[in-house]
């Protein structure tokens, strides 16, 4: 349900930023002078080219922030961009040729990457040529120790959440049908009960409590909230009395079965949650089948609610807390990142001019960075207003007829991933209707909750990451297969000892050794 962000997957899969990119890779070779025009510093870097940005231009290049990065800093960016769906093949394509760019903005194994000698350790660097960075880092130890490798080495210049609001996405009901109805919003599972029979039996839709894509029931995650948390577990991995655990074959996950499985039997859960694609998914939401359900607040609320209130002006969708057992309870797993999200820059070993690189990444991290970042360049893409940044009409009313989120993404570097640290003010604008703004607020109230049951951002050495895929993989595809099936009633719940003997035979014993060590080592950075 939450993000959990661990860095033990594997090189070959990892995750590359901006997957959906529309432009072809430039080149891998960094063969550039020592000069650039006007006596700039060439750099490189090799970055997937985010959806958004590719509506309106062809490169990270044409960014407006951008451009005025290259001024404040002296520097020359050559942004190189994969084919969008062939990211992760042209990375390691990069890797094998040996010809690296100056600069690889990743999320993957960054120990791998400089075991592998095609990055380098940037702890002496950041000391010396980071003072913004290393301000936070000495400031937020907890945030030093996410970024830290267990032997303390640095390896990325760190995109970072430092804000109030980490999190975004969770559930949203019917409101209309709440006050049609007389009802409260639910907190509890036996509030959730009253409100789903009373969306099933007087409103006479098909599907009370929704779920499929985004994200599938059956898998689960990772960002989703779901009933079985009420419980005080969660489907995979997590903290237990400060133990590493795993869900699924905990006596709660049985509870939670047996709640789920009245709950389909009696129709409160749609019917087709196993087999939901993105296509039915948003059909039985926009023809008022759905009466809750999970999505993300910005590109999620801001699609569905215009569209219903198109057909029914009366048509309300508000948030709902995490759900709970016990009245008065606090909801312990929420939708939470952490300050790290686990992307990055590396500067690689090709690179001739790692001083100058950090520092012009390092401008991110400062006060004038900051706000180039999230907020373009004043008087263009927003105004002071009372000391607050406020975006002009530009971002908030394109006249071009673009999206906020395409016109933030033509002129600077806010709504996804990269180096600097994102500003809850941009998110208080980038959410325009007051139903996101209230979700924000209720999704955050209890994230911090969640440190204490969430295993943070451990590293597995490379056998230890070979050995515990092979173990979860197999682990995940049978709990998926058998909670579909405990789900339905095709295998009786009676069954669940000998499904927890069976994830025991998978040798889910030696993933939490696995898992445990690595959070050891974790706690002793």
């Amino acid at each position: 349900m939450r993000k959990r962000w661990t860095r033990h997957a594997a090189l070959g899969a990892a995750l590359l930023l901006g997957l959906t990119g529309a432009a072809g890779c430039s080149g891998g070779g960094n063969e550039q002078a020592e000069g650039g025009e006007d006596g700039a510093t060439p750099i490189s870097i090799w970055a997937s080219l985010n959806t958004n940005v590719s509506i309106t231009l062809k490169s990270m290049n044409e960014i407006a922030a951008i451009r005025e990065w290259e001024k404040k800093t002296g520097i020359k960016a050559e942004f190189q961009h994969p084919a969008v769906g062939a990211e992760t093949e042209q990375f390691n394509v990069m890797l094998a040729s040996n010809e690296l760019p100056d600069v690889m903005f990743v999320y993957g194994d960054y120990a791998k990457l400089y075991n592998d000698g095609s990055i380098i350790r940037l702890n002496d660097l950041i000391d010396e040529f980071a003072p913004n960075l290393k301000k936070i880092l000495d400031e937020n130890p907890e945030v030093a120790k996410q970024l830290k490798a267990d032997n303390g080495d640095i390896y990325a210049m760190p995109h970072l959440r430092l804000g109030e609001y980490k999190t975004f996405g969770g559930m949203f009901i019917r409101q209309d049908w709440l006050d049609e109805l007389g009802l409260a919003r639910p907190e509890t599972l036996d509030e959730w009960e009253t409100v789903l029979k009373a969306f099933k039996e007087k409103k006479g839709v098909s599907a009370p409590l929704l779920y499929g894509v985004p994200p599938k029931m059956s898998t689960m995650g990772p960002a989703a909230p779901n009933f079985l948390e009420a419980y005080g577990i969660t489907n995979t991995t997590f903290l237990k009395d400060g133990k590493v655990a795993y869900g699924p074959i905990e006596p709660e996950y049985k509870e939670f079965l047996t709640l789920f499985h009245r709950w389909y039997e009696e129709g409160l859960i749609d019917p087709d949650f196993a087999t939901n694609d993105q296509k039915t998914f948003d059909a039985k939401i926009l023809d008022s089948q759905a009466g809750a359900f999970f999505t993300f607040i910005g590109g999620g609320i801001g699609r569905y609610l215009p569209a219903l209130q198109e057909k029914d002006p009366d048509a309300n969708l508000t948030p709902v807390q995490y759900p709970v057992e016990n009245k008065g309870d606090e909801p312990m797993f929420t939708g939470r990142s952490w300050e790290w999200s686990g992307a990055g820059a590396t500067i690689t070993k090709s690179n001739k001019n790692p001083e100058e690189t950090v520092k012009a990444l390092d401008y991110f991290f400062g006060e004038e960075g900051h706000m180039l970042k999230n907020f373009g360049i004043e008087g263009e893409t927003y105004t002071m207003k009372n000391g607050y940044p406020t975006y002009t009409d530009e971002i908030l009313h394109n006249p071009d007829g673009l999206s906020v989120v395409q016109a933030m993404a033509k002129y600077f570097i806010a709504n996804y991933p990269f180096v600097g640290e994102d500003d809850d003010r941009y998110n208080e604008q980038y959410y325009q209707l007051q139903q996101q703004k209230d979700a924000v607020k209720l999704f955050s109230k209890y994230s911090e909750n969640t440190v204490q049951v969430s295993i943070p951002p451990v590293s597995l050495t490379t056998e230890e990451s070979n050995e515990y895929s092979k173990i979860m993989n197999d682990i995940t595809t049978y709990r998926d297969e058998m909670f579909i099936k405990f789900a339905m009633g095709a295998e009786p719940i009676d069954n669940f000892d000998s499904y927890v003997a069976q994830i025991k035979k998978f040798n889910i014993d030696r993933a939490l050794e696995i898992q445990q060590n690595a959070l050891d080592r974790y706690n002793a950075r």
